[in-house]
């Protein structure tokens, strides 16, 4: 079988990566997230498990940037994650991959576009994306979009009390929606403070809305029957309350992003929905010190998790390349 190219779309945070030639013509797999997704310690603590061929993916050659995957696995051993994205990153890594098993085990490259978190913001104002992102729509593109649990960067949608502490007024009948009957964006002002203290649009209207525009661009080049793969990756996991955690990633969709879960359920003839929730280390490096300590004293292969529904019911699975597995279709259908 000739080897196929993977892509996924991610956040880098330390340097600048070199561009490749190598087109994106075969199956991609975009990882998409606004800022704090969790996405780039999901990138680094991929590469430790497909670097170890510790799951279902595991590396088929020496990825393009070695050294910048070897860095953030080595930041991940020393107890910390990984920093914010430079707003200006956009770059690509490759990293060739196999999948292990019978008429699944395909050879492939890797294809990591970079896009900073808040160039999403970008995309949902302007209402357009570079060719570069047009360019990896195709039938074999799947997506991963990332919502990270507990992070300060998720804004939630204003309530009429919220804009009358914040603004000193609620929102004009005009302006209480966007596009799609979505809440008001950042554009549109409430009160007496203008554009410039416009509020955030609420993190579910703008990942709802990106899904609209990929559901557009498949439309377009591929057409209106083709159901993509889209994977909601749920990161942090850990950092949900723990009472809350056996309900699974769904359950928690539905109770922090209504809108985007009515999306999902409400869409299931366009796209091939599934929810995961990741925790790469299933411990905080930064505020528990006790579970730092054992950290430390262990390797980073060893902790971390994911959550997901494959087989009809909430899952634990110490394969954290799952989320990945399933957008190439190298997993069983769920039930």
């Amino acid at each position: 079988m000739a080897p196929e190219e993977i892509a996924c779309s991610t956040d880098f945070a330390e340097r600048p990566i070199e561009m490749s030639d190598t087109p994106v013509t075969k199956s991609s797999v975009l990882l998409i997230g606004g800022p704090d997704a969790g996405k780039s310690n999901f990138l680094f603590r991929l590469w430790i498990a497909i670097d170890q061929g510790r799951g279902v993916l595991s590396k088929d050659g020496l990825p393009s940037v070695l050294e910048y995957l070897r860095g953030g696995a080595e930041r991940l051993l020393e107890g910390e994650f990984a920093e914010r994205t430079s707003k200006e990153v956009h770059e690509r890594l490759l990293v060739p991959v196999k999948c292990a098993g019978g008429a699944i085990g395909a050879a492939g490259t890797l294809i990591v576009p970079d896009a900073a978190g808040e160039q999403l913001l970008g995309i949902y104002r302007s209402r357009q994306w570079s060719a570069a992102w047009e360019d990896l729509i195709s039938p074999q593109c799947a997506c991963l979009v990332f919502v990270r649990a507990g992070s300060d960067e998720t804004v939630t949608p204003l309530d009429w009390a919220t804009c009358f502490e914040k603004y000193g007024a609620a929102p004009e009948p005009s302006q209480a929606t966007g596009p799609s009957g979505a809440s008001a964006p950042a554009e549109q002002g409430f009160g007496e403070g203008g554009d410039d203290e416009a509020p955030e649009p609420p993190t579910q209207v703008v990942l709802t809305e990106l899904l609209q525009f990929l559901r557009r661009a498949f439309t377009d080049v591929v057409g209106g029957s083709f159901r993509p793969r889209i994977g909601i990756v749920v990161s942090a996991w850990d950092a949900v309350p723990v009472d809350q955690q056996p309900a699974g990633p769904m359950q928690y969709i539905q109770d922090n992003f209504p809108m985007l879960y009515q999306f999902i359920t409400a869409n299931y003839d366009q796209f091939e929905f599934q929810v995961f929730a990741a925790s790469i280390v299933a411990g905080d490096l930064k505020n528990d010190e006790e579970f730092k300590d054992v950290y430390m004293k262990g390797k980073p292969a060893d902790f971390g998790y994911v959550l997901h529904t494959l087989s009809g019911v909430v899952t634990e699975s110490p394969d954290i390349t799952l989320p990945v597995a399933w957008a190439l279709r190298a997993l069983p259908d769920a039930s």
